[in-house]
């Protein structure tokens, strides 16, 4: 199944980076225009420069933002920004943070996993892809040839044995102990040929559900055949962050989708439409309406709506029974039970029921013209009240065994943007070198 190898991972070199946390960033695909420009004040070497550069009027075919990353990344390697460690390893990431009055932690790792094919079920993807990104990450791949950021995968252990097993190992003074937005995160590397064996085989047997990078996967999949043409050294593996699914630290925060472009009609008439399948209820405030959307009975789906001088409403499905009207062809056997929690999600509702259904907006033709997503409960208020957007639907989260179980069964891939996984793995702490590891790609294949 799933096969993990350590790699000698290139880290900020803590002679010239006195504080990491200037350095470090969100994945690229969580920061906003307002957030990648405080990045790059924030240090000359933030790691925002390579992995999401800012685009000039004057870019084109031979001098852009990726071309830029390149500079930057080969710069920073040549002036000891950017060190490589000496021996294979793998890094054991802890992140701890405060949520709804408790103190959580999370206890993962980051190591190199071997590139699979989609149809192998051993690496299993929730969400739709879609070009645009795609491109955008191979040019990056191509311009750097690294991986810049570990992707986000989640294995099952009910038993905790690997939690176990990383604590166990993190009893030394960790590399790196700072906070940033919030979260605190600590860093160790271990090279013991003990604890790598033992990883390793606890984790043979698992089968890895992408919780965020569905794109960056793609991609090094699909650099991986490209360069197998050339023969290039480490395209077979990719840098990944494995937590287990199981953990209490690990949460999913929801997105939300502000819509515009509604004909002028279907918005007057809007509570209208959607009277067809919900229930609808006004509200008083934006705090009533949280607090009631918060809270939804056994087996209920409910929405909160803003809309543009009409307030604040909240939306109760009437009957659940229209969730499975809209079956796939050809369900194998077993994949019905799987088809009903993907029906039953309710970003699933909220895109076929509502946008596609009664509003006709589609996602795929839509994208960024007339969806916006956001977890920002306020951001999204502000632009519907400030008339730049429609209208706003706020839902809840799925759980982590949903996404899980759809990602095994499922025929059918969530919609964008259905799972916000918290808190996100920092890009910076550790970079994986491609066509740098030769030797040590031999050896730990042969030891295993």
């Amino acid at each position: 199944m799933a096969q993990i190898i350590p790699f000698r991972g290139l880290r900020f070199n803590r002679k010239k980076i006195k504080g990491l946390k200037l350095a470090v960033s969100p994945p690229y695909d969580v920061i906003s225009a307002t957030q990648q420009s405080r990045l790059y004040k924030a240090h000359k070497y933030n790691v925002v420069r390579i992995i999401l550069g800012k685009e000039k009027k004057s870019d084109g075919p031979l001098r852009n933002r990726y071309s830029r990353a390149r500079d930057f990344f080969k710069s920073w390697l040549r002036e000891g920004v950017l060190i490589q460690d000496k021996k294979p390893s793998i890094y054991i990431y802890e992140q701890s943070y405060a949520f709804e009055g408790r103190r959580l932690r999370r206890i993962g790792f980051i190591a190199l996993l071997k590139l699979e094919p989609p149809d192998k079920g051993v690496i299993l993807a929730h969400e739709k892809t879609f070009c645009k990104p795609k491109e955008d990450r191979l040019r990056l791949l191509k311009s750097t040839e690294a991986n810049l950021s570990p992707i986000f995968g989640l294995y099952p252990d009910e038993h905790f044995r690997i939690d176990r097993l990383l604590t166990g190992y993190r009893r030394t003074a960790p590399l790196a102990d700072f906070e940033f937005e919030g979260i605190r995160n600590r860093l160790w590397r271990i090279d013991s040929r003990n604890f790598i064996q033992a990883l390793t085989k606890l984790m043979r047997r698992k089968r890895i559900f992408i919780a965020d990078g569905h794109h960056r996967y793609e991609v090094a999949y699909y650099y991986k055949k490209l360069m197998s043409k050339k023969r290039a050294v480490g395209a077979d593996y990719v840098m990944m962050y494995f937590c287990n699914l199981a953990s209490g630290g690990l949460k999913i925060l929801p997105t939300h989708r502000v819509i515009r472009n509604i004909p002028k009609a279907e918005l007057a008439a809007l509570p209208l439409i959607l009277e067809r399948y919900f229930t609808i209820s006004p509200v008083s405030s934006q705090k009533e309406l949280f607090s009631r959307l918060r809270q939804p009975g056994a087996g209920e789906h409910l929405f909160g709506l803003c809309l543009q001088a009409k307030g604040f409403h909240l939306l109760k499905l009437k009957r659940k029974k229209i969730l499975n009207t809209h079956k796939p062809p050809r369900l194998r056997r077993g994949d019905s039970r799987s088809h009903s929690c993907y029906n039953s999600l309710d970003a699933v509702i909220l895109h076929n029921l509502i946008l596609d259904k009664l509003l006709g907006i589609k996602e795929e033709k839509a994208g960024a013209q007339n969806i916006l997503y956001t977890r920002d409960e306020r951001e999204a208020i502000r632009l519907v009240n400030n008339r730049k957007y429609d209208c706003a639907f706020f839902l809840n989260p799925p759980r982590p065994r949903q996404v899980s179980a759809i990602a095994g069964r499922s025929l059918r891939k969530m919609p964008h943007k259905s799972t916000y996984f918290y808190p996100k793995p920092l890009s910076g702490l550790v970079i994986n070198r491609l066509r740098t590891e030769e030797i040590d790609y031999k050896k730990v294949t042969r030891n295993q």
